[in-house]
């Protein structure tokens, strides 16, 4: 049941005082007649309450009972307050107490078109009430109409009863004589987009010019015939809705909108665009102009003129790029909001509008279709890589009745032979992705088409510098490449980013891939325009590479996060490339700190590893250790063996050649590397060595890793003196990075030998310091844990280990699930969850497992002491057990037994 109060606005204005107090009583009479029915108010939005029943007999109940209380009431105001209410009947989806979908919409809308007193029943409600009617009440049959949400027309009825008024002026439907349009009925509902609904509609009653832009199939024909029927209200005289797609002439516009006005044609006595200004001359009238890209010169005209001639008409146009005249209102069409990249649940990814959307057109194809834990994720990935353009998404959606939604989401790659079929009554560009984007690309100039080609080199967003070295070829120079990358913006065929700083510019994914297709079929200049990508992009890595270890680093990782994507691509170029080794290297050297911050190591592995390998990598000694040193420190966190491996192997390289500078980074690298690994030995002796070299170069940024390295080396008691000489370093050097490990791993020791305070600062200090460089740094935060443990606040200990796992998860740092792990079993041990704590520390050693790390020294203490505690009170068998079953879990799994969930299995 959908009801409003009918002119509540006006008679705020008029009386707001005896208004506050009718609509508190208007508040508890609904609530009450409601409750009485059975039903639930799941949303109320100033004065309009919707409500859901069991059945549609006891809506009916409750809206008689409220329309009857409400007649009855004798109101503070001048005049009664008048309420309108709708019954529809329907499937609707329920998330967070609340209700969504083409039914609750549906109900809506026939309030709407209500007045006050009246209530509405839908066909569907009608036919479940017509052999219970309570005796006294009766439907009336209003017949067939068209709704403002222009989909199928809905059969209407009126509630009829002795507490009930009986005439009513007409509907405010589409069908109603006061409100002239000819606005198109649509098979299929207007979904979401209720914010752009509205914006739309405040533009067009505020300026007499508003033209949509936006990429071909972004909806914004759509948009526009939904904020025109809003605005259709009987104030004026109609909406009018003109489509010059099918034209092939400008000279025709006038025509086209003479005949959707419905104008005699007056014999040729003076042209067409004379005898509309003169009809529309005094008229308050809104024209929508639809697709005007393609006639974008003569429409312009045509707008102008007919503007400056009636001054009360307005017009709404859509057009791939604006009209460009004077006080028109641009607004850019959004695509479809998108599932928030981090979301897993259900609810989470179907709040989102371009997923509702799928969802809708799904069930059209496929009515057994459910968004449930299985298809959700799928969903929101397909709804993302189709960038939430509306007819993307329609036609993925239409694949579903041949496919699965996982079949679907596979053949993406080739979404231009996929994306068919759309509906025989969409025009032919409307039919099939391609050809959507083909009429766009189409009405291109060659200089627009071949930067628009160039473009989809770029992977993510890009700067206009890089457009103009990567775009200027041939005929296009770099002051060219600018202007058309401004044209092709106003074509929506790119998008401009601005922020306060900068504009970065970007392509939907799915225009790219049109333009990459297009830059293969002119395989020399694609050759030559991803050479100048990789080019630029490498030379860009090598400046900021100098600065990452320096005390304005945060602002350089900043610039290298918003071409991270353009690192990776260039760098996948070159390495592609039978001559693109030393490339690669180069970008590795360039970019590993960067990836360490980041946690951007398996990307890192996976570029680094395999071009090493290659015979012509040592063909540069002095680049091929420094990128052996890179991969070694990309590769510790994750298979321990490997970067042990490429250490010695650069520390070897290093010695032959000489080079003092790589020789202290491979063996302060090897002694970091031989302590995790158990070998304390080695260790103490490469750092003590690495220390020394380090003092003869006067680096401090060098000696603060060295340093670094031996107080991990000696251990706890004697690494003090250590890590103050290393942080007093990084002061020095304004290497922050590197003070928020030393400050951490100081932290550790000054835990281990039992300085709580000292620890709680050091790592408060480390946690401060990654945020200083925008780094997430979920080992400080779960080695905080285990110092508000020693300080017995399990509480905030909990909280911060499970952040801790959160963050290790999302980045992929399995020392720091572990770890985290750990703590929150150790704290199931302090509360006597024995069998809990023992899987959970098995679960921690299979993901130490997998990297060959072996646990630290407190961390080892800290574990068998919750195992021996484990032990003491179940026995040795139990805890094995549980601990075995932990090793054999799951990453999920264990992510929902750390986070409180139960022990699979039990």
């Amino acid at each position: 049941m959908f009801t409003d109060v009918e002119g509540s606005t006006r008679l705020w204005e008029a009386e707001p005082d005896p208004m506050a107090q009718a609509l508190r009583r208007h508040d508890e009479m609904l609530r009450a007649a409601i409750s009485r029915a059975g039903g639930f108010v799941f949303k109320t939005a100033g004065d309009a309450f919707c409500a859901a029943f069991a059945t549609p007999q006891a809506g009916l109940d409750a809206a008689l009972a409220a329309q009857k209380a409400l007649a009855a009431e004798p109101w503070p105001t001048s005049q009664p307050i008048r309420v309108r209410m709708s019954l529809h009947t329907g499937v609707c989806e329920e998330r967070d107490n609340d209700y969504f979908g083409p039914v609750v919409n549906r109900a809506a809308r026939l309030g709407t078109v209500a007045h006050g007193g009246q209530v509405l029943v839908s066909g569907a409600t009608a036919e479940l009430l017509s052999e219970a009617l309570p005796e006294g009440v009766g439907l009336r049959d209003l017949g067939a109409h068209r709704l403002k949400d222009l989909g199928r027309p809905e059969h209407v009825f009126q509630l009829e009863a002795g507490c009930l008024p009986s005439g009513f002026p007409a509907l405010g439907t589409l069908d109603n004589p006061e409100l002239p349009n000819n606005l198109p009925g649509l098979l299929s509902a207007f979904v979401g987009r209720e914010r752009e609904v509205d914006e739309v509609g405040a533009l067009v009653g505020s300026n007499r010019l508003v033209t949509l832009t936006g990429a071909g199939g972004c909806g914004k024909t759509r948009l526009a015939l939904q904020a025109a029927a809003e605005v259709l209200d009987g104030a004026g005289d109609g909406v009018w809705f003109v489509e010059l797609a099918p034209l092939a002439e400008p000279g025709k516009i006038p025509e086209a909108v003479a005949a959707a006005l419905g104008l005699a044609d007056d014999g040729g006595r003076q042209p067409r665009s004379a005898s509309l200004s003169d009809v529309l001359r005094e008229q308050d009238t809104l024209i929508l102009l639809d697709n005007c890209e393609h006639l974008i010169d003569g429409a312009a005209k045509f707008c102008g003129q007919i503007l400056r001639d009636c001054p009360r008409l307005r017009i709404l146009a859509t057009s791939r790029e604006p009209l460009g005249l004077d006080g028109e209102h641009v607004y850019r069409v959004p695509s479809l909001s998108l599932p928030p990249g981090e979301a897993e649940a259900v609810d989470d990814i179907a709040a989102a509008d371009a997923v509702r959307l799928f969802v809708d057109r799904a069930r059209a194809h496929h009515s057994g279709f459910v968004l449930d834990e299985t298809s959700a994720p799928v969903v929101a990935s397909v709804c993302r890589r189709l960038d939430g353009i509306p007819l993307a998404l329609e036609l993925a959606a239409a694949r579903l009745s041949s496919m699965s939604i996982r079949q679907v989401s596979e053949r993406l790659g080739q979404r231009f032979r996929l994306l068919t079929g759309g509906s025989r009554n969409a025009m032919p560009r409307q039919q099939t992705l391609q050809a959507a984007v083909d009429w766009s690309f189409g009405l291109l100039t060659q200089p627009e088409r071949d930067v628009l080609r160039r473009l989809s080199v770029f992977a993510g967003s890009f700067e206009l510098e890089a457009a103009e070295v990567i775009c200027a070829s041939g005929a296009v120079d770099a002051f060219d490449a600018a202007d058309l990358l401004g044209s092709l913006v106003s074509k929506s065929l790119v998008v401009a980013d601005r922020t306060a700083r900068s504009v970065r510019y970007r392509m939907l994914e799915t225009i790219r891939q049109y333009a990459a297709d297009r830059l293969a079929e002119a395989s020399e200049d694609q050759a030559a325009v991803v050479a100048a990508h990789c080019a630029h992009y490498l030379a860009a890595a090598e400046t900021a590479a100098p600065h990452l270890t320096g005390p304005d680093q945060g602002s350089w990782l900043t610039r290298l996060d918003a071409d991270r994507a353009n690192f990776r691509r260039a760098a996948e170029h070159a390495a592609g490339e039978p001559d693109g080794t030393s490339q690669v290297l180069r970008f590795g050297v360039a970019l590993w700190r960067y990836w360490l911050v980041r946690y951007r190591k398996e990307e890192a592995v996976a570029l680094l590893v395999p071009a090493l390998r290659r015979p012509e990598a040592a063909a540069d000694p002095a680049l091929f250790a420094e990128a052996l040193v890179a991969a070694a420190r990309v590769t510790v966190d994750t298979d321990l063996a490997t970067s042990i491996r490429l250490a010695e192997q650069a520390d070897e390289v290093a010695d032959g050649l000489g080079d003092a500078r790589l020789l202290v980074m491979s063996r302060a690298h090897l002694a970091r590397a031989y302590s995790w690994a158990g070998e304390p030995e080695r260790a103490r002796a490469l750092a003590l060595e690495a220390v020394g070299r380090a003092r003869q170069l006067g680096d401090d940024v060098l000696l603060g890793t060295c340093l670094m390295a031996q107080a991990h080396a000696v251990g706890a008691a004697a690494s003090g003196p250590l890590y103050a000489e290393a942080i007093a370093c990084t002061e020095r050097s304004g290497h922050i990075r590197l003070s928020r490990t030393l400050h951490n791993n100081a932290g550790c020791a000054a835990l281990e030998i039992g300085d709580i305070p000292a620890a709680r600062a050091h790592l408060e200090a480390a946690i401060r310091a990654a945020a200083t460089i925008g780094e997430p740094h979920p080992i400080a935060s779960g080695n905080l844990g285990w110092v508000l443990r020693a300080e017995h606040d399990h509480h905030s200990a909990r909280s911060r280990f499970e952040e801790a796992l959160r963050t290790s998860r999302r980045i992929g740092n399995n020392r720091g699930m572990a770890g985290a792990i750990d703590g929150l079993a150790s704290l199931a041990t302090d509360l006597g969850n024995w069998h809990r704590a023992a899987a959970l520390h098995g679960a921690g050693q299979a993901l130490l497992d997998k990297t060959g790390v072996q646990l630290e020294a407190l961390d080892d203490r800290f574990r068998q002491e919750s195992l021996g505690q484990a032990r003491a009170a179940v026995g040795d068998a139990q805890v094995q057990r549980a601990y075995a079953r932990g090793m054999a879990l799951s990453l999920g799994q264990v992510i929902g037994l750390a986070l409180g969930g139960a022990l699979p299995g039990t």
